[in-house]
């Protein structure tokens, strides 16, 4: 994070370039972001901020804010908005705003904007549009509400890059497509276009969701992928999911800002539309939120959150303030289900889920466990755990 004296700094280089009118000039001078050095653990938003705290201040938190244009201020210009490829003027000037604000907060935070192109909104678009997806003549339903978009019409997908476009023009450091899937030919062609009309510099976040290595066409003209929690669930072998994620990342363009997400409630469909128990809080499940944690900072260099549900609504833990810099080595592999990696001010273990035993640790000298309090020279992670022994000057 930065010194007081840099938030100052930046403040009065955020208001130099505002207008009379609250507006922001065509072109701001501003410190780009430097995340590349921003310590571990690296802390995500995916669209819902700290529960109980909407403000700036709680998205500021963040290492990498991803959210809808609409929290940002951002409104389409247009009627119906699935037409609209601008931002209005004033709402531009809002999110150029709030942008500004955040960097005051976290000058390296990224911040990454999301656009809806994989399922609109029934009001967006007249029913017999042909941007729809039909089969057999009829729209095909995604939530409740929305239907999804025929990602195979190239006027679509035209339309999108222009909307990727006016994104980059409000300000965001990249952009958000969720629900990537297994079709290579509109996808690169897509992601070719994109790059073509936004440059290298504007970074491209996908969601791959569920599913590990599948998508590894897509990776070069990306900058991450996001994996949500299904990636873990009931696993209980790894050496397959690592490779395949390390892998993925190989293919990826630098800088590269990949996260795990990892959800504490795991029931069918928890937090879809119609879920009962949708905006509850889930019963904790302190281990599976340190396993995960340690497995973002052991396997490769990820963001990371911990979240209720498909909501991705969350808390903000302890352990994401203590900063532990940044690795000193790629991640060891000590057996099928333990990592390690070694930080500048830490040793991360992780134990998988699935383990035959829990995993001894020995050190030459004493550590503090954050996670669990414990000070020593000698720690255990019991199967599917994690520690972080922070090293004792």
């Amino acid at each position: 994070m930065c010194t007081n004296v840099t938030r100052l700094v930046l403040g009065w280089m955020a208001i130099a370039v505002m207008g009379t009118n609250g507006g922001y000039a065509e072109t701001a001078v501003s410190q780009p972001p430097d995340f590349a050095k921003t310590p571990y653990p690296r802390i995500a938003m995916l669209w819902a901020p700290v529960r109980g705290d909407n403000s700036l201040e709680s998205m500021a938190r963040h290492d990498l804010i991803m959210t809808g244009s609409g929290r940002l201020g951002l409104k389409w210009d247009g009627d119906p908005k699935g037409l609209a490829y601008h931002f209005t003027a004033n709402s531009v000037a809002t999110a150029k705003r709030r942008i500004a604000e955040i960097r005051t907060l976290n000058p390296d935070v990224v911040i990454i904007g999301d656009l809806l192109f994989y399922e609109y909104p029934d009001s967006w678009l007249p029913e017999d549009h042909s941007w729809w997806l039909r089969k057999d003549g009829k729209r095909q339903q995604f939530w409740p509400g929305t239907h999804r978009m025929d990602w195979y019409n190239e006027d679509y997908r035209q339309h999108v890059i222009r909307q990727t476009v006016a994104l980059k023009e409000a300000g965001v450091d990249g952009v958000f497509y969720d629900n990537i899937r297994n079709e290579p030919q509109p996808w690169v062609a897509f992601l070719k276009a994109v790059r073509e009309a936004v440059g290298d510099d504007f970074l491209i976040l996908a969601n791959a969701g569920y599913a590990i290595g599948k998508y590894d066409f897509a990776a070069p003209y990306l900058n991450g992928m996001m994996y949500e929690s299904g990636w873990s669930h009931s696993r209980t072998q790894w050496d397959k999911c690592i490779r395949q994620m390390q892998h993925t990342q190989s293919l990826l363009r630098q800088p590269r800002i990949s996260l795990i997400e990892r959800f504490e409630e795991i029931r069918e469909r928890a937090g879809w539309p119609g879920d009962a128990k949708r905006g509850q809080k889930p019963l904790a499940d302190n281990a599976a939120r340190w396993w995960s944690l340690c497995y973002a900072l052991s396997i490769g260099d990820f963001y990371y959150l911990f979240s209720d549900n498909t909501s991705h609504r969350h808390d903000w833990y302890p352990e994401y303030d203590v900063k532990i810099g940044l690795p000193t080595s790629p991640g060891k592999q000590i057996n099928s289900h333990v990592w390690q990696r070694r930080y500048e001010k830490a040793l991360v273990v992780v134990n998988l889920p699935g383990a035959a035993a829990p995993y001894e640790i020995k050190l030459d000298k004493p550590a503090k466990d954050f996670l669990t309090g414990k000070l020593g020279t000698s720690f255990t992670v019991p199967p599917g755990n994690g520690r972080i022994l922070l090293m004792i000057e």
